[in-house]
């Protein structure tokens, strides 16, 4: 199947780079049939990303108006990236993603897990000992509670952990210490009814070779019957559909049979093919 839609798309409202009517356009020309777009939630200590408030409330406004002008061409979606320390009010959005992008140590400093690795490197240093496993189960701690207790359609880019490890610079991907961390963190996933995505923004911006998350966490979430979504995390027209044909082979080989699409006026599940 050709795979034409996307739930996870940013604009100049956060940390895009286009308008959500120049990547509305963008996707009409690519042949769409829907577009979800998922601004970052007001996140008071983070400047850079997030939507103000003023802004959030623009942003809802211009999509909800978009709606309408493109009725006929595009299905479009008002959502919302929920960070793990933001307050929302979901019923303002077609639907959520949760994720988790900070952990905030004891001085109450947050420390973002995908920014820099100099950020990520002391992160570890001063609170997890040094030890990249202690990060990681940090990490899943935050990603397994945003999931039980929030209960956003989708969980966010699940191990965006690994997005600055490649080498194995901070931790072993490899190592059973962190896989059992990881897995124990999707079998409590699994209980929730979240969908998970498969996101290839990691591989679009260069850090990674394959999506998130890695595929020994796929073929799990295909055990578990998790139901997973495609998304690019895109920042700008190009990323739209980017990997995402691959990220079906992908799903495919790690088991699973449908995936989620959005779909008249939500999740609607369909046959990879």
């Amino acid at each position: 199947m050709k795979f034409l839609s996307n739930p996870h798309t940013h604009t100049v409202y956060c940390d895009g780079q286009n308008t959500p009517e120049e990547m509305v356009l963008a996707a009409v020309q690519k042949g769409f049939t829907s577009l979800g777009f998922s601004g970052h939630s007001y996140t008071p200590f983070d400047k850079s990303c997030s939507m103000s408030e003023s802004g959030t409330a623009a942003y809802c406004r211009e999509i909800r108006t978009l709606q309408g002008l493109y009725r006929t061409q595009i299905e479009l979606f008002l959502g919302i990236e929920w960070d793990y320390y933001s307050e929302i009010d979901r019923e303002q959005y077609d639907y959520t993603i949760g994720s988790v992008h900070y952990i905030q140590g004891e001085s109450g400093k947050y420390y973002c897990v995908e920014n820099t690795p100099e950020e990520l490197d002391a992160c570890i240093k001063l609170l997890c000992g040094g030890d990249g496993i202690e990060l990681a189960r940090r990490y899943y701690a935050l990603v397994t509670e945003m999931a039980v207790k929030n209960r956003p359609d989708i969980l966010g880019h699940f191990d965006v952990l690994k997005k600055l490890n490649q080498g194995g610079r901070f931790f072993d991907e490899e190592s059973p210490a962190y896989r059992r961390i990881a897995l124990d963190a999707v079998d409590a996933v699994a209980e929730t009814g979240c969908i998970c995505e498969i996101n290839t923004g990691g591989v679009y911006r260069g850090y990674r070779s394959e999506p998130y998350p890695s595929p020994f966490l796929l073929k799990r979430m295909a055990e578990k019957r998790i139901p997973i979504i495609l998304s690019s995390d895109a920042h700008d027209p190009a990323a739209l559909d980017f990997f995402l044909e691959e990220s079906l082979e992908l799903a495919r080989s790690c088991g699973f049979e449908t995936v989620r699409i959005l779909r008249d006026g939500g999740f609607k599940e369909v046959p990879i093919g």
